[in-house]
């Protein structure tokens, strides 16, 4: 039984407060509940042996209090990330008026 039904790179969006490894972990979890739920046979986590694993990294490294589009390698896509990452970036950002927080970010939300 293969671990991954499909391998690749995909984008998810990273909600605030969580990190990218958050994400990461998130994924790869969901990926070995439908791994083993399919019959695959998987490695503990943190095991070096030889059986398979579920492979998951992300392309980069969003701050915590940033939400937006997170690229993530699966399976043999994990190889693919680095490629991507040496192109150019653009960023785009919004901006609320007339509202104040105690951290003057959105940690804490609006008051």
């Amino acid at each position: 039984v293969p671990v991954h039904r499909a391998e690749g790179l995909c984008a998810v969006y990273k909600p605030l407060d969580w990190t990218s490894n958050d994400v990461v972990s998130y994924i790869r979890g969901m990926l070995e509940r439908d791994a083993r739920n399919r019959g695959a046979k998987l490695a503990k986590r943190r095991s070096k042996s030889k059986t398979k694993k579920v492979k998951v990294g992300h392309g980069g490294t969003l701050d915590p209090l940033a939400t937006g589009v997170l690229v993530l390698g699966i399976g043999s896509g994990t190889k693919d990330l680095q490629s991507y990452l040496s192109g150019s970036k653009k960023y785009s950002a919004g901006a609320q008026l007339g509202f104040e927080t105690a951290t003057l970010d959105m940690e804490q939300g609006k008051e």
